[in-house]
């Protein structure tokens, strides 16, 4: 039997698990945020070192105050960016046959194309494509080779848009080089040697998940169509829908229990801290809940590109962030450990993920090279 939600509360998914929050009003009500704010992030790569203290001055602002932040004139192409929409779109416009033959269930690391209707915790109309690491791909290869014994894990339709590959891995690699560097502007933030942070994304996980809403014949009133939910990465690098669309569709929860709108900003990203951000900080950066909340009169699509750690990282929160005589507030998370979870309760029904189920692993021995090496684990491709 569903569990009934009270009237007053705001439900959510964080850590994997329900919860909620009150709503409040009146002199219940707390001071926090009613808007997104704008940090232009145009010198995190200046070479003065002042210039990019600055930044993450309002980085830091940003990231503890609320969580979220428009980044407008980002390292990025914007030629790159519409390019990845153009192609993109092109994939979803194939017939669900053509899109059938890169099913999710064909790549142990689910990447590829995901259909409507399947998703276990929502059942909105949408469908993705997603591809992340895979080091047998020659574009990755400048980051890191593949061990021995690693799988295939993107599925690309080189015969029908031969072009997406190419088109990706170029706005890809803008977007991981910008994501590195925010990195150590958010160790900058939280008053850290620039470069304290970077151990831990030496080899980070990376994926880009497009999302694709497509219009309806008799649109429907507003609506959630992506679940309340924090992200459990370290960030995300949201672009959406052409402003002039005039799409609704993300909102931030503020602590009183109030949506607040997100809309498009053209060719800027929108950027929000993740769980292991908040981990690392010791609270300082929260992991905010969002939602997608739109109607159906109009397409959707997002582009986001999400950073973890390394999967051989345990993140704990940083010493110099934990005040003398106080514990941590959070425990170890072992990065790898927790996607090969986090994917297997999110996927049951995959067959890769039948076969580790069927291998009866403690969670202590879950790490990603039981994806990417399927051999290590005495799996066949």
């Amino acid at each position: 039997m569903a569990t009934q939600k009270a009237p007053n509360r705001v439900y959510y998914i964080a850590g994997g698990y329900e919860q909620s929050r009150p709503i409040l009003t009146g002199s219940a009500a707390k001071k926090t945020f009613n808007t997104i704010p704008i940090v232009d992030v145009s010198n995190v790569f200046s070479s003065s070192l002042e210039e990019r203290q600055a930044v993450a001055k309002e980085v830091g602002r940003a990231a503890e105050e609320v969580g979220f932040f428009y980044a407008v004139n980002p390292p990025v192409s914007k030629a790159k960016m519409d390019k990845a929409f153009e192609a993109i779109k092109k994939f979803f416009d194939q017939s669900d046959e053509e899109k059938l033959k890169y099913h999710v269930d064909k790549s142990p690391a689910v990447k590829g194309f995901h259909p409507f209707d399947k998703e276990k915790v929502d059942a909105a109309r949408r469908e993705s494509f997603g591809f992340g690491n895979d080091y047998t791909e020659p574009e990755q290869h400048v980051t890191k080779v593949a061990p021995l014994g690693t799988v295939h894990l993107n599925q690309w339709p080189d015969e029908t848009i031969p072009e997406l590959r190419k088109v990706m891995y170029e706005y890809y690699r803008e977007v991981y080089d910008f994501g590195k560097k925010m990195i150590q502007i958010f160790a900058l933030a939280l008053g850290l040697e620039e470069n304290e942070l970077d151990n831990l994304f030496k080899y980070p996980l990376t994926d880009v998940t497009v999302q694709h809403y497509p219009a309806q014949a008799e649109p429907t009133a507003a609506k959630e169509i992506l679940y309340a939910h924090a992200d459990y990465g370290a960030l995300t690098f949201l672009l959406q829908n052409d402003p002039s669309d005039k799409v609704p569709g993300l909102e931030v929860l503020n602590a009183n229990g109030v949506w607040v709108p997100c809309p498009p900003m053209d060719h800027a990203y929108v950027i929000n801290t993740g769980n292991y951000l908040e981990v690392l900080s010791n609270s300082r950066f929260p992991s905010t809940v969002h939602r997608v909340f739109s109607d159906s009169s109009v397409p959707r699509f997002s582009l986001p590109f999400f950073l973890s750690p390394d999967p051989s990282a345990v993140i704990v929160p940083h010493p110099r962030l934990v005040p003398a005589g106080e514990k941590p507030r959070y425990e170890p998370h072992d990065v790898g450990a927790r996607h090969v979870k986090g994917m297997m309760y999110a996927r049951p029904e995959h067959p890769y993920v039948k076969k580790l189920a069927a291998l009866g692993l403690a969670e202590k021995d879950y790490r990603y090279e039981l994806l990417s090496q399927p051999m290590l684990a005495g799996l066949a491709e």
